[in-house]
């Protein structure tokens, strides 16, 4: 997605958007504007965009904005790119990731080096990109796009794997959790050097408690987390990230199986708390992005897509000069639980289905709640490499009873869904009644789509399907912002900050 667009009016090729839906859909991802100084277009390097649909009144809009971080501006200004990193510098192959050191000029020598590409997430009447390992989120205004800067506490966020260059230059993982009825924020982030988690909640008014896990076992990649009726779950899985490594040109990311895999419990009601540490003897396995979790007697129930090792390569498996493996191909996954024990801690492993799957999604007020619904995208076999996977179906799952429904969202191998997100069908619906809207991208036509569900039966295919008129970016992660709390969505959109 090499340029900006508005698209005031979207064309609807199927069926109609159901009146009741009003709000936006905001994805976020990696665009190519400026590469690093070396000439290396890495996913690290890059620079976020985040796009934006809005519906009302059974319409669509549509609009995609870069984000303005200090170092896109920067080199705007410049007209050219200015950052270099160390790993970039040693190699161009799948180890050159920007995870390294950055290698610093007279230009960035005070820079931030913020590139906000992962997520875009709802918080306080904003909507907030967030990266990986690149600085605090910034403020996008909901209905024009444009960057409004750091929040109040951008400042109160711990250091990553860099040493920061200004207050905003700390670090947030990209998936944080929040609690519908109270606003708060679940945020963390993590690091390469002790302590490798700080934990941060931060209300809607900005007041932020914030709390090292100073006997956190190892620099894990803590990218995801569980937010349950009483605890908030941190993993730590044995999946590493080490800058020094980077900058050794042996890559960023281990697969350290030695380690153990160890569950941190920290009363979510009470961040300074005792933390229940619970060691889980499983066998080498890994969950990135986490579906919900259920407190069900002396058990907590942990959901998510499972793997058998981490989707990303690492220095045991491939070998310098390899070249670099998009992350459906690396390695499988299929839908698993971890069960606690809080009485015995331990921990034990299961698959609730052998059918390929990532990128889930639930009713997301029910953050921090039991919940039943789980979506996924599921995936079949490609025969691009051995375990890769091509994502296809959409998948809708009672995660007590085990059934679900699916539909076959492309048969095309040149057409890739994406994460999609669940829309109430009113502001006070049951658990899981309402819509699903997913993104698919039509890379060989330069196209994009945006297919809607009615979650009654998404099996009986979409009840509307929405064109774009121009090739989708890659956004991995996003989420739904509700605007029927408001008179109108207008309200949501503030002054923007010089």
């Amino acid at each position: 997605m090499a340029f900006e667009a508005t698209v005031p009016e979207c064309r609807v090729i199927e069926g109609q958007i159901p009146k009741d839906i009003y709000g936006g859909l905001y994805h976020n991802g990696p665009t190519v504007r400026r590469p690093a100084r070396q000439g290396v277009e890495s996913v690290f390097t890059t620079d976020g965009m985040v796009q934006g649909l809005v519906l009302e009144n059974g319409k669509a809009s549509f609009r995609n904005r870069w984000v303005r971080t200090p170092k896109f501006l920067a080199e705007e200004k410049a007209g050219e790119a200015l950052f270099e990193w160390e790993d970039c510098a040693i190699s161009q192959d799948w180890r050159a990731m920007g995870l390294g050191d950055i290698i610093r000029n007279e230009q960035t020598r005070l820079l931030s080096h913020n590139t906000a590409l992962v997520n875009a997430f709802p918080f306080a009447g904003d909507i907030f990109a967030v990266g990986e390992q690149a600085g605090a989120p910034l403020r996008i205004d909901p209905i024009t796009l444009e960057t409004k800067g750091f929040p109040s506490w951008g400042k109160d966020l711990s250091r990553g794997i860099r040493e920061p260059i200004d207050e905003n230059d700390g670090n947030m993982a990209p998936h944080p959790k929040w609690d519908a009825d109270t606003g708060m924020l679940y945020a963390w982030g993590y690091s390469d050097v002790r302590p490798f988690v700080t934990l941060h909640w931060i209300k809607p008014n900005g007041d932020v408690q914030s709390r090292p896990i100073l006997d956190a076992p190892y620099n894990t990649v803590a990218h995801d987390a569980w937010l349950s009726e009483n605890y908030f779950i941190l993993p730590f899985q044995p999946f590493t990230l080490s800058s020094e490594k980077a900058n050794k040109g042996l890559g960023g990311y281990g697969w350290e199986v030695a380690k153990p895999i160890m569950l941190a419990l920290i009363n979510r009601f009470d961040i300074n708390s005792e933390i229940i540490w619970i060691t889980a003897d499983l066998p080498p396995q890994y969950m990135m992005h986490m579906l919900s979790a259920n407190e069900i007697g002396d058990t907590i129930q942990l959901d998510a897509p499972l793997f058998g090792r981490p989707p990303f390569q690492t220095d045991e498996m491939s070998a310098p000069g390899d070249p670099f493996i998009p992350f459906f191909q690396v390695a499988p996954s299929v839908l698993g639980r971890w069960t606690i024990n809080l009485e015995t801690r331990t921990v034990t492993s299961e698959v609730l289905d052998d059918v390929m799957c990532e990128l889930p999604k639930i009713d997301e007020r029910h953050f921090g709640r039991p919940y039943d619904w789980g979506v996924l995208v599921g995936g079949s076999p490609s025969d691009s490499r051995p375990g890769a996977m091509r994502m296809d179906t959409l998948i809708r799952r009672n995660m007590r009873s085990g059934s679900d429904k699916r539909v076959k969202l492309t048969a095309n191998r040149h057409e890739s869904p994406f994460e999609p997100a669940f829309v109430p069908r009113t502001v006070d619906a049951p658990e899981g009644d309402g819509y699903l809207i997913v993104p698919v991208s039509k890379f060989k036509e330069h196209l994009g789509e945006f297919q809607i569900f009615d979650t009654d039966d998404i099996s009986t295919g979409p009840i509307c399907r929405i064109e774009l008129p121009f090739h989708m970016g890659w956004t991995p992660h996003g989420h739904w912002m509700d605007f029927r709390s408001v008179p109108s969505p207008h309200m949501l959109s503030v002054e923007l900050e010089s």
